[in-house]
């Protein structure tokens, strides 16, 4: 079997651990204070983060994502905003203009690996702006290749 790429297994164990401690929050509310309500809220988030993370678990196993590789060649700092628009270069010429979030450290030069929920989604050959917005939503993780 072939091993999970980090960015993804981080993701799932994340995904995970926010489900589990939103439920022991919810649980030590409901046990120090007696607050029902708050316990069913978190019960509930716990349940949707349980089944994000088996979505994502499962899209894993049967590797239904899209890996996107290639050398950053340009970062566009956007003022005020909680993202940054790179351009990522492939191998082949092909450039693609993505918007990602600052909590990724992508640097101009380096070679990194983006992954994406699917391919389906991305269109090709169309308006750079649209392309831009499905691979946007789409982003799982980030990797840098060395």
């Amino acid at each position: 079997m072939e091993p999970i790429p980090k960015p993804l297994l981080r993701r799932l164990i994340l995904t995970f651990l926010v489900g589990t401690g939103c439920f022991f929050t919810g649980l030590v509310f409901f046990l120090h204070e007696g607050d029902t309500s708050f316990f069913i809220l978190s019960i509930l988030l716990s349940a949707g983060s349980a089944v994000k993370a088996i979505l994502l678990g499962l899209q894993i196993k049967r590797k239904t994502y899209f890996v996107l590789e290639g050398t950053c060649t340009d970062v566009r700092l956007r003022l005020f905003r909680n993202s940054h628009d790179i351009v990522l270069t492939e191998q082949d010429g092909t450039e693609h203009l993505l918007r990602i979030g600052k909590d990724y450290n992508i640097r101009s030069g380096i070679s990194y690996r983006l992954y994406f929920k699917t391919s389906d989604s991305i269109p090709s050959g169309q308006n750079p702006l649209l392309t831009k917005a499905a691979l946007t939503d789409n982003l799982l993780g980030v990797e840098e290749i060395k």
